[in-house]
C-alpha cells in the first residue's frame, strides 16, 4: 500500500513538472505563434461555417451533390479571394503589428541598456494607433531619461568642482601658515580666507541635504499659520547684517498677512532671494520688497538694481550648481535658485524672473492664498 502511494505521488510529481513544463514553454511563445493559432481559428470556424451552409445548400437544392465535379466560374472566384485574403491577413499582420513589436522589444533593450538616445521612428504611414501612441510614450521618456542623465553627469561635475575648490584653497593656505617667518598681517588674512572656505563648504553641504529634503517631499508637511510679513522682516535683517558692508538701502511695503503653509521652507525662500538681491546690487544700492493680495494669491517682489541678467541666463537659473558667471568669481554655490523654485512648488506656487541687462532683476513669487 505503501509502495502503491509512493508511486503515485512521483507520478503526480512528473505529471505537475510537465504542466508546469507546458506552461513555462505557452508563456514564452512568440507573438507570431499567438497570431498564426488565432488565424488558424478563424480560418477553421469560416470553413465549418462554409461546411454547414454548404450541407444545407445541398439539401436545400440550392447547390447541386456534385458541384465540385463541375466546379462553376463563382467558386473558382471565391477560391482566389479566400487565398488572396488569407495572404492579405498575413502580411498586413507581420508588417503593422509583428515588425513594429519587434522594433518596439528592440528599442527597449537598447533603452535598458543605457543608450538614453534611441527612438522609435514614426515614419510609417499606416499604422495602428495603440503602436504610434507607443511610440509617442516611449519618445518621450527616452529624452525624459536623457535630459535626467545629463543632470545626473552635469551634478556631479559641479559639485566635485565646488566641494574640491575650496579643499584646495583651504589646504594652499595651511601649507603657507606653517611657514616660520610668515608676517602677523598675512597670516590673519590666510586665516580669514580658510575661515571663509570653511564657510563656504558648511554652506555647501547644508544647501545639498535641504535641496535633497525637498526633492523627496511630495506632499508638503508640516503646515502652521504664520506672519508672513514678519518673517520677510526677519529675513531682511539677516540680509542687512550679511552685506552691511555694502551700506544698501531697504524699502518694503509689508502690510500684516497670515498665511498657512511651511514656515521653515519660506524662510529659506526670502532668504536666498535677499541674499543674491543683495550680493548683486552695487555700493549703496536699494533693494524694494513688495507684498500684496491679488485674488486668490498673495504675491512677494523682490526688486534689486545690479546688473541684470539675459534671457539665455534666465533660462539656466533655476539649474542646480548653475551661476551666470561662468568663472565662479562671486559668492555662491548656484543651489540657492534651485532651492527656491521647489520650496514654491511644493507650496503649488510659481516664482517669475524679470531682469535685462543693465536694469537689474525683479523676482515676483506667487503663493495660493489656499493650499490643496
Amino acid at each position: 500500500m505503501t509502495s502503491d502511494h509512493s508511486q503515485l505521488n512521483k507520478l503526480l510529481e512528473k505529471v505537475r513538472k510537465l504542466l508546469k513544463r507546458i506552461w513555462r514553454a505557452a508563456t514564452t511563445l512568440s507573438l507570431t505563434f499567438f497570431l498564426s493559432m488565432n488565424l488558424v481559428f478563424i480560418m477553421a470556424l469560416v470553413c465549418s461555417l462554409v461546411a454547414i451552409l454548404g450541407i444545407f445548400g445541398i439539401r436545400w437544392s440550392w447547390i447541386p451533390a456534385d458541384f465540385w465535379l463541375n466546379p462553376s466560374s463563382w467558386m473558382i472566384v471565391a477560391y482566389v479571394i479566400c487565398i488572396v485574403i488569407a495572404i492579405s491577413f498575413v502580411v498586413s499582420t507581420r508588417l503593422l503589428i509583428l515588425k513594429p513589436i519587434r522594433e518596439m522589444v528592440d528599442k527597449m533593450t537598447q533603452l535598458a541598456s543605457g543608450d538614453f538616445s534611441v527612438r522609435i521612428s514614426g515614419q510609417r504611414r499606416i499604422e495602428p494607433v495603440e503602436v504610434r501612441e507607443f511610440a509617442k510614450a516611449f519618445n518621450t521618456a527616452a529624452e525624459e531619461l536623457s535630459g535626467t542623465e545629463i543632470l545626473r553627469k552635469d551634478f556631479i561635475h559641479n559639485f566635485s568642482h565646488e566641494f574640491k575648490t575650496p579643499i584646495v584653497s583651504m589646504n594652499g593656505f595651511a601649507d603657507l601658515l606653517l611657514e616660520e617667518d610668515l608676517p602677523e598681517e598675512d597670516r590673519r588674512e590666510y586665516l580669514t580666507i580658510i575661515r571663509d572656505e570653511s564657510r563656504r563648504l558648511a554652506d555647501l553641504a547644508t544647501n545639498i541635504l535641504t535641496l535633497s529634503k525637498i526633492e523627496s517631499q511630495t506632499i508638503l508637511t508640516e503646515q502652521t499659520s504664520f506672519s508672513l510679513d514678519e518673517q520677510i522682516r526677519q529675513a531682511i535683517l539677516v540680509t542687512d547684517r550679511k552685506w552691511h558692508n555694502k551700506k544698501l538701502g531697504f524699502s518694503a511695503e509689508l502690510p500684516e498677512f497670515q498665511y498657512y503653509g511651511n514656515a521653515s521652507l519660506l524662510s529659506e525662500v526670502w532668504i536666498n532671494l535677499l541674499d543674491n538681491a543683495a550680493k548683486f546690487s552695487p555700493e549703496e544700492g536699494d533693494i524694494s520688497v513688495l507684498l500684496r493680495t491679488e485674488e486668490s494669491y498673495v504675491i512677494i517682489s523682490i526688486v534689486d538694481h545690479g546688473p541684470g541678467m539675459d534671457l539665455k541666463t534666465q533660462a539656466h537659473i533655476f539649474d542646480q550648481f548653475y551661476q551666470g558667471d561662468p568663472s565662479h568669481a562671486a559668492e555662491g554655490n548656484g543651489l540657492g535658485l534651485a532651492m527656491v523654485q521647489k520650496i514654491i512648488t511644493l507650496h503649488h506656487g510659481k516664482i517669475i524672473p524679470d531682469s535685462a541687462p543693465g536694469r537689474g532683476s525683479c523676482f515676483t513669487v506667487r503663493l495660493p492664498l489656499n493650499l490643496p
